[in-house]
Formats: structure tokens, sequence, C-alpha cells
């Protein structure tokens, strides 16, 4: 998730577990254990795949977190004696804070697309990819919201909210425990609607004949949980996307996603020194990647050259045709020579003759518009409809 959610979300969790000792000061120690683990940002890696790949590795790890909670707080309080100054509280409750802020932010990040690996340095040994959940966009206001308040009213208030004499608003620890269960709610109904738009998308699979499916995932495309995309694979490797709001009345719509339909071919062919990385990215996206060729001329250096790229793009994240992890694994400078392997690099948009390059900010406005208009659809973009028999 996104940087802010996870800086309210540390906040809440150890404002409701020590808010009542700490006041105002549990919020801001919160907040800063809950941004640590996306610290790893900063190593830089020699390729992007690599950057990618090992986003949300040892950091993110349920194993390294709790261990470094335990040991933080066992530390503070031996500190705290050493001067002293006892604390407040027991260790046991300091680690408990301490440890919670730390891993919900990974728990967090496993309902996102992208991947998480919980169970670092196990994951790869153990053969399990990374866990994507994929309930939830990596944004997603309605989640933040109730956290942000939380947080808030923690660094306004201190420990005492006083709005009553008794009840919820009692005390900011209570009014932070209660955030915490809206927001967790609102992700246990991203579940419930990723379910829902996975059953209709396999409605409009059977409805459009398109059977023999060997594996199908559905993931929310906009930053809420009313959009979303399903990507299915048949036994002949053909991959067709489908795509609908959870207010539609009608089942969703598909299309064919052909610029894949040599991915098997290209991916076997790749050249040796190239399929480590491959193997990677297969690795960690959970083989959801689609292998395909583009064409870039190179007139500023050699008029009319032409050089192809073999590119390999992570199916789960994309926005019309546009892969948002996207890298160019080998390349060749005619039809009939043989892939040459180079270190990866993020791979160029290749631009349609006289036709405008969308941003990702006009797709996520089209975006919005389809949730609330089932009627557009972008047949030129070969989106199909199907009908519904009962």
């Amino acid at each position: 998730m996104d940087s802010l959610s996870q800086i309210v979300l540390g906040a809440s969790v150890q404002g409701a577990v020590l808010g009542k000792y700490q006041g105002r000061k549990a919020y801001l120690y919160g907040a800063m254990l809950g941004t640590l683990p996306d610290l790893d940002v900063l190593i830089h890696y020699p390729d992007p795949i690599s950057n990618m790949t090992y986003h949300r590795g040892f950091s993110h790890s349920l194993i390294v977190l709790t261990a470094v909670g335990i040991v933080g707080a066992l530390a503070i309080s031996r500190y705290h004696a050493w001067r002293n100054l006892p604390l407040p509280y027991s260790t046991a409750r300091l680690a408990t804070a301490m440890t919670l802020a730390l891993t919900t932010h990974p728990l967090l990040d496993s309902f996102t697309v992208y991947g998480t690996q919980l169970l670092w340095p196990l994951q790869e040994s153990l053969s399990l990819t990374p866990f994507s959940i994929a309930s939830m966009f990596i944004i997603d206001p309605l989640y933040t919201l109730p956290l942000l308040i939380a947080m808030i009213v923690g660094l306004i208030k201190g420990s005492k909210l006083g709005i009553f004499k008794t009840g919820v608003l009692v005390h900011c620890q209570r009014f932070a425990i209660w955030m915490l269960v809206i927001s967790s709610g609102y992700l246990m109904l991203s579940l419930g609607l990723k379910y829902h738009a996975q059953d209709k998308a396999e409605q409009t699979l059977a409805a459009a004949k398109i059977g023999n499916i060997a594996r199908i995932k559905t993931m929310p495309v906009l930053p809420t949980i009313l959009m979303w995309r399903t990507v299915a694979e048949d036994d002949q490797n053909r991959l067709v996307e489908i795509r609908g709001s959870v207010l539609d009345s009608r089942l969703p719509e598909y299309r064919y996603l052909t610029q894949y339909d040599n991915s098997q071919t290209l991916r076997a062919n790749l050249p040796k020194a190239s399929q480590p990385y491959a193997h990677r990215l297969d690795w960690f996206s959970g083989d959801w990647t689609g292998y395909r060729t583009q064409t870039m001329l190179d007139d500023a250096v050699e008029p009319h050259k032409q050089d192809v790229q073999l590119v390999v793009d992570d199916l789960r994240m994309m926005a019309g045709d546009t892969a948002f992890f996207s890298f160019v694994l080998a390349n060749k400078t005619a039809q009939g020579s043989p892939w040459q392997s180079i270190t990866p690099i993020d791979a160029p948009i290749v631009k349609v003759d006289g036709e405008p390059e969308v941003s990702r900010i006009e797709l996520v406005k089209q975006g919005f518009v389809r949730v609330f208009d089932e009627s557009v659809v972008d047949k030129d973009g070969g989106w199909i409809l199907v009908e519904h028999h009962d």
C-alpha cells in the first residue's frame, strides 16, 4: 500500500495498544515503525527486475519484523531500567505494540496484487510465490481515511478524547481501536467483492463459450474496490482479460490479449543469460507474465535501423495495453538473427503513429467513468460484450 496508509496504520495500532500510556508519542512512534519496512526501497540493485522482486523481501518478513519488535522492546525496557526510569507498562505490552506496528505493514501489503514475501528467508526455498491476495489497490482513500482520523485525533488530544464522560469516545486509545475495526472491515469487504467479481468473470467466460480455463486471477484496477479486472489463461495458453464494475447490471466485457499469443515460444527461446531474470520474475508474479516483441526505430543513430526487443510484462498490473512493470530481456537487429541477452532495462513505450499517448491519469479518469456507466465500452480496444442467458 501507499506510504500514507502504512504511516496511519502503524500510528493507529500503537495508539490502540499504548495510547493510554504514551499519549501523542504513541502515534508518532507507531507512524515511524509503520513506515520502517519500506526503507528497503533505498537499496539499489543493478537492474530493474531485481529492484522490483527484492522489494518487500527481508524488510517485509513476519519472521524478521517479529524479532525486531521483541528485541527492540527488550532493549528499550532494559535501557529504562538501567536509567532507573521504569516504564509505566509491561515489556510484553511494549513488545506487542512494536511487533504489531511493524508486522501489520506487510500484512496490509499482502492484500495488494504486487506480492509480499511474508516468510522470507523461507519463501524461495519452499517454492512459495510471494503472497498476493489481490483484493486492494495500492491506494484506497476509503481504507486510509478512518486511520488518518484516528492518528490526527491522537496527535491533537493525546490520551484523553474527552468528548463524552463514558463510552467509546472517552479515550483516544478506544477511538483508535474502533477506527482499526472499521478499516479492517473494509479489507474484509474487499475480499467479498473480489470473489463476487471473479464469479462474474467466470460467467462471462462461460457465456462467451471460452472453456478449459487453466487458471484465473482477479484484482482491483482503480483506487477503489468497485472496479475489477480478471486475467484468465486457457489450456492453449491464450490470455483473456475481463473487466467489470460491481455496479453493473450486466456481465463484464472481455477481450483477448493477442499481443501475447507467441508468449510461450518467446519464453522458450530466451538466451541462456536472460533465463535467471525471467525465472525470478515468473516466480515473483506467480507465472503471470507475458512475453512479446516490439520494434524500435533508431533513426537518430542510423536512418531506418530497426531493433527488435524481447519484452516481458507483469500481467497483473496493467492500464489498457501498458504494463506498469515491463522489461526488455534481449534484442536483435534483424528478424532472422538470434536473440542477444542484455542486462534488463525498463521497456520503452512504443507510440503508435498518429495516436497521442494516453497518460495513466487519463486512464484512471476513464476507469472511474466506466465504474458508474456500464455503457462505456471501448470496442475499438477489442472489448466484447456477451449475452447472459439464465
